[in-house]
């Protein structure tokens, strides 16, 4: 959520001499993985997640005539997964139980929607976005503690907030087409919640006035920080998986043509391929599902696996 992903990004691949371009991990996110740029991000920066909206309103939402109010526009197109009229029309639409259960979940869809700190990039574009970011607070606090002010705050972090290192303009510009409000907005919960934090942490007493003046309050900010600071992983990557009938054909046989990013042939030139250890390998059996599958529940154990389970997920004897 917070960086760019590497969707459309064009890389050289030096073994077959041409260009090549990221492909949104397909089919990884269709058997209800993660990116692998999202799952092996040190900093844990990137959230997956599924966003309803109404189709019948994008036309309209881009020809908003005021570019400043496009974001608004934008949000208006999104639909609330737990409005049971929502889920009625869904299920109406055809749409299967497993999407609209991962928008219920999404944490993309609690950040653009529920606490608005994820913003759209260039919406003057009028494209509907498909990758929204979260507008770096950090800097601001390092700053204030080199000047011998409490870089945590809430009142010295909004105060701030106008002499970031990366100006609120151009923030605005990136994320709001120009208008400032809804970056200001993202950042003051951003600093709410970090100070809200801190007193928690340093068991004094919270204040509810920090989490009232950015129109929270205290639950709702201890719930962005777990979502934001300590999620764990199927909260960060909430993917509905395909349906069982098209499982096979979306078995690694689909990769060398849609995703080489990090398998022989790839820009990667080698290594672990995009669907775990024994993918992206042409002397080896095609990679199914189950032990991609496998691959996952290993990643997201609490304890490591006997070797011996390891070798039978993998169809080794």
């Amino acid at each position: 959520m917070r960086h760019r992903l590497p969707v459309q990004k064009i890389y050289f691949n030096h073994r077959t001499g041409k260009a090549e371009k990221c492909t949104f991990c397909y089919p990884r996110t269709e058997v209800g993985l993660p990116t692998v740029c999202s799952e092996t991000c040190v900093g844990r920066l990137r959230y997956l997640g599924v966003l309803l909206y109404d189709a019948d309103r994008v036309a309209a939402a881009a020809a908003t005539e005021e570019e400043t109010g496009l974001y608004e526009a934008q949000l208006g197109v999104l639909l609330d997964p737990e409005d049971p009229g929502v889920r009625r029309e869904a299920e109406a639409a055809g749409i299967p139980h497993d999407w609209v259960r991962a928008a219920r979940r999404s944490p993309v869809h609690a950040l653009v929607s529920r606490y608005k700190v994820a913003l759209p990039l260039h919406p003057e574009y009028r494209t509907m976005p498909m990758v929204w970011y979260i507008p770096p607070l950090s800097p601001v606090v390092e700053a204030l503690t080199e000047t011998g002010f409490d870089g945590e705050d809430a009142g010295n972090l909004f105060g701030a907030i106008d002499t970031l290192r990366i100006p609120l303009e151009y923030l605005a510009e990136q994320f709001a087409a120009g208008d400032t409000g809804p970056v200001r907005a993202s950042l003051e919960k951003l600093a709410a919640m970090r100070s809200h934090m801190r007193a928690v942490n340093l068991g004094e007493p919270p204040d509810p006035a920090v989490a009232a003046s950015v129109g929270m309050d205290l639950a709702g900010l201890e719930a962005m920080y777990r979502l934001l600071a300590v999620a764990k992983y199927e909260d960060r990557y909430v993917i509905p998986t395909a349906a069982v009938g098209d499982a096979r054909r979306l078995e690694e046989s689909a990769v060398p043509d849609s995703c080489s990013l990090d398998q022989a042939g790839g820009p990667g030139m080698g290594g672990e391929g995009a669907f775990g250890q024994d993918s992206g390998r042409t002397e080896l059996p095609l990679v199914s599902l189950e032990t991609f599958h496998a691959l996952r529940a290993r990643q997201t154990a609490d304890e490591q696996p006997h070797v011996a389970d390891v070798a039978d997920s993998r169809g080794e004897k």
